[in-house]
């Protein structure tokens, strides 16, 4: 397993990242899909997969001779390479782990989503078929259950359901044409499916800030908006009778589940799986067996942001009362994510748990404290905009010794 070569599309996106650096951990030899980069630029952004500050140089004294960085595309033909370099990768290639997508939640006609979720999944898939046999690990994600609120099994996609946003139906779209392709040619395939995914369980770190980043930016916002103000904006709030502004009002279900699971979980538990001959064409939910509800959630993210005022209201409710301003302003930043406050599907994960016993690797229990982490984190760094410019020289070497082609 070690001698083998693997390319990784997505390498430098948040989950992507990590199955780059665990697999690069594990001894593969790896080829990086890095799209329309420049060869510096390319250089620049590996180096994000792996920071190396505080990192000694024998653990990256092999880096050079085991990664390559390809410039190119998944949402083009042949990748977005010439031929002759197109022919030479896939000769190369024991396995694909297809991790790039478009995530952005967008509905209605906007198709910016099928470029990448969709032909990129196609035209990794003629990549499997192209010269030596390949097998392909794919990043799916257990919304192509949509809006379904019974219990969904692993080995189910299409169920008359529909969808939340595009994000969700291109990848169902991918994953109906991925199961069309492996009907009709022999790919050795592994779909994995992780619901949302969050920080680092032991760091807090990530690189996403959308789900409950989204609200607790929201939230902290408003927290400081308020210290300014000091409640004097009679737009914002009207006071109640005992000098307090009201509950923020959230509208959702409180009983609700929202299924988080730390991007460390998934990352281990997706390499281990990997490994196994007897999961090949399998699919693998990757999920929380036992996800937090909203209320849970709202009670936890008070404490983290400082806003103990907040109120999960019913549907009804919300609307029999007019918004005041900082509800309207909350809502408004975190339109895109509100469906999912009002339920999700019980995910089945049957095949996960049965190829994971005995591993020791377990989903962590999301918890007030690993909350207070990911929120810490995100205020640390700015909801994201916080760069990191300090770069010693052990990073400058290792970044000039990687290959770009």
């Amino acid at each position: 397993m070690k001698q083998k070569t693997i390319l990784i599309t997505g390498a430098t996106g948040f989950l992507g990242n990590y199955l780059t650096r665990e697999l690069f951990e594990a001894g593969f030899y790896l080829k990086l899909l890095v799209r329309n980069s420049a060869s510096g630029q390319a250089k620049e952004r590996i180096s994000e997969v792996f920071p190396l500050v505080g990192a000694t140089e024998s653990v990256f004294d092999t880096l050079s001779d085991r990664i390559e960085i390809i410039d190119g595309d998944v949402s083009q033909k042949r990748l977005g390479l010439n031929a002759q370099d197109y022919s030479r990768l896939s000769d190369t290639v024991d396995e694909v782990f297809h991790c790039a997508a478009a995530t952005k939640f967008c509905n209605g006609s906007d198709n910016t989503l099928v470029p990448t979720n969709v032909y990129g999944t196609e035209h990794i898939l003629w990549f499997c078929l192209s010269n030596k046999p390949k097998r392909l690990h794919y990043i799916s994600t257990a919304y192509v259950a949509g809006t379904r609120r019974d219990t969904v099994f692993e080995h189910e996609l299409e169920k008359r359901q529909t969808f939340n946003n595009n994000y969700e139906k291109t990848k169902f779209d991918a994953e109906k044409l991925l199961q069309q392709f492996t009907n009709k040619y022999t790919i050795p395939t592994t779909i994995y499916r992780p619901s949302i995914i969050v920080g680092d369980s032991k760091t807090g770190f990530t690189r996403n800030y959308d789900s409950i980043y989204v609200f607790g930016k929201g939230l902290n916002r408003l927290k400081n908006y308020e210290m300014r103000n000091n409640y004097k904006d009679p737009q914002c709030s009207s006071r109640n009778d005992i000098g307090h502004p009201p509950s923020l009002r959230i509208p959702g279900d409180k009983h609700a589940t929202i299924n988080l699971v730390p991007v460390d979980y998934v990352t281990h538990a997706i390499v281990a799986i990997s490994g196994q001959a007897n999961s090949i064409n399998k699919i693998f939910h990757i999920v929380n067996p036992s996800p937090p509800t909203l209320g849970e959630l709202a009670e936890w993210m008070t404490v983290a942001t400082g806003i103990h005022r907040i109120k999960i209201a019913p549907i009804y409710e919300f609307q029999a009362r007019p918004q005041n301003l900082l509800e309207k302003l909350f809502l408004q930043g975190t339109e895109a994510f509100q469906p999912y406050l009002f339920g999700e599907p019980c995910f089945d994960s049957t095949n996960t748990k049965k190829l994971l016993s005995g591993t020791a690797i377990e989903c962590p229990l999301i918890t007030q404290e690993l909350i207070n982490l990911f929120i810490q984190y995100a205020i640390d760094t700015n909801w994201g905009k916080k760069k990191q410019i300090e770069k010693n020289e052990l990073s400058c070497k290792l970044v000039d010794s990687i290959k770009v082609v």
